[in-house]
């Protein structure tokens, strides 16, 4: 286990007011960084107790060319690391290598969102991870875009009461929150590398999506904190990636409905209905939330059509009254029947038996803490020098890019690199870019919903890529060279 480091609250808050966070901000890090370094100082009364060459060619491709091979080529893990013994919380994970120089290769921290939304069979099964499930839900194919192509990635479950993460005293479950998220996310890094030592000083990488737009930037805030506090780094943490994130209540409400205008889902009165009555903030009142009802998650299916909210322009599933599901339309490389195949699987007990999981696994998931705004966390993650990247799909109702734009706005950094396009290898305009102070930047993802690894594979596959580089994707297409 790594070694503990007790600090004084006193000294925590010396270093938090030294950084530029309104008094919410700081009294919310207070509470989540206090309330980590209590249960190290906890588990230190217990126990009485413990990189490759870089790549030089910032586009090279991560794929060598030819076919796959036909077996599985790279190193994959799963299991649990308890996190709090007393409680018997325990966090299950799935880390697959890169099957290219995996030395080489920095290590990326995968978290889904929801709050509780698995990310083994969301993210690692259905997104980037290296097999897509077959409509069979027995069987697997390979995807070829994964993005262990170009890191080795760990997907967690996380917080415990998620997909097999679980925890042995049942009141846990109703204590689930964003500080507690982190904390247990923290020790659970502590506890991974002490499994997997040679990962010890890579660099490392926290991504995810949705609301990981609280979880990536509340883990990168504990990781740095403690850095500052102690002048240790065990995480080597390089930089944030948070794809269609939540960032702001209000400004994700006010963001979708106008999303839904913009997209001629909602009349123009309707709109000028809620612009009228709604100011998005807490003193909005009844005659707001009436503005807004055609559009609440009951009547949206009954006003917008039989539409996903995770893109508005894709097929649904369709469920037939035999029972079997199939997509409404065709969308290459997409099916939106997909949960239905990988619950199946994940529920499979030979499969749950494979990947070391407890089987029947049940969970529910109260949530009790949540800041309103990560806007203050992001902007002193900037400040210390981390490198942060938020990016969205254009077609997401969920947490569209209207609602991102907003909060990025709010960030009031200067621009460095203005909007244009970006391209990919096979000369398409992937998406929008644009680089702030601090090397803040802020992408689109053209053609995609919420979940962009899904919808949109290879240009993910780009956007990542360069993230990890450190440099933007090409400005133009390789056939105007």
């Amino acid at each position: 286990m790594a070694r503990n480091h007790p600090i004084s609250y006193c000294i925590l808050l010396a270093i938090l007011l030294a950084v530029p966070l309104t008094n919410a901000a700081m009294d919310y890090q207070a509470a989540l960084l206090t309330q980590f370094i209590e249960y190290q100082q906890a588990q230190a009364a217990k126990s009485a107790t413990a990189a490759g060459p870089a790549e030089t060619d910032p586009w090279a491709d991560p794929r060598p060319q030819g076919q796959q091979p036909p077996r599985v080529d790279f190193e994959q893990y799963s299991g649990y690391v308890t996190v709090d013994e007393e409680h018997g919380r325990a966090l299950f994970y799935y880390f697959v290598e890169s099957p290219y120089a995996a030395a080489s290769k920095p290590l990326v921290l995968w978290l889904n969102a929801g709050p509780g939304c698995s990310s083994l069979g969301w993210s690692a099964m259905m997104e980037l991870g290296p097999f897509r499930v077959n409509p069979d839900g027995k069987t697997l194919s390979r995807n070829r875009d994964a993005w262990n192509n170009v890191a080795n990635v760990i997907f967690l479950e996380s917080p415990a009461g998620v997909g097999f993460s679980y925890s042995n005293t049942s009141s846990d479950y109703d204590k689930s929150g964003d500080k507690r998220t982190a904390v247990d996310s923290y020790t659970f890094l502590l506890h991974w590398l002490e499994r997997f030592p040679e990962y010890k000083g890579r660099d490392f990488y926290i991504a995810g999506e949705s609301y990981a737009g609280h979880y990536v930037p509340e883990l990168a805030a504990v990781i740095v904190a403690v850095r500052l506090l102690t002048g240790e780094n065990p995480t080597n943490l390089k930089g944030i990636f948070v794809g269609n994130p939540l960032l702001d209540d209000y400004k994700n409400d006010k963001g979708s409905l106008e999303f839904l205008w913009n997209h001629g889902v909602m009349s123009d009165e309707t709109w000028a209905n809620i612009i009228e009555h709604c100011s998005f903030g807490p003193s909005d009142g009844i005659l707001c939330e009436e503005a807004k009802s055609p559009f609440n998650s009951r009547n949206f299916v009954n006003t917008a059509g039989d539409i996903s909210r995770y893109n508005i322009y894709a097929p649904i599933c369709i469920q037939a009254p035999n029972g079997t599901s199939y997509s409404s339309s065709y969308l290459p490389g997409y099916d939106p029947c997909i949960g239905n195949y990988v619950e199946v699987y994940l529920n499979c007990p030979e499969v749950q038996k494979a990947i070391h999981a407890r089987a029947n696994t049940d969970w529910r998931l109260p949530w009790n803490d949540w800041p309103l705004s990560m806007v203050p966390t992001l902007s002193w993650l900037i400040d210390t020098g981390l490198r942060v990247w938020v990016y969205s799909g254009d077609m997401d109702d969920v947490c569209p890019i209207t609602a991102t734009r907003y909060s990025v706005k709010d960030l009031n950094l200067t621009v460095t690199k203005p909007w244009r396009p970006w391209y990919t290898p096979a000369n398409e305009v992937g998406g929008y870019i644009q680089q702030y102070e601090g090397g803040f930047t802020f992408a689109s993802v053209r053609g995609s919903g919420h979940l962009v690894p899904s919808f949109q594979p290879k240009r993910s596959l780009v956007l990542f890529y360069s993230f990890l580089k450190g440099v933007l994707p090409p400005a133009v297409s390789l056939w105007r060279q």
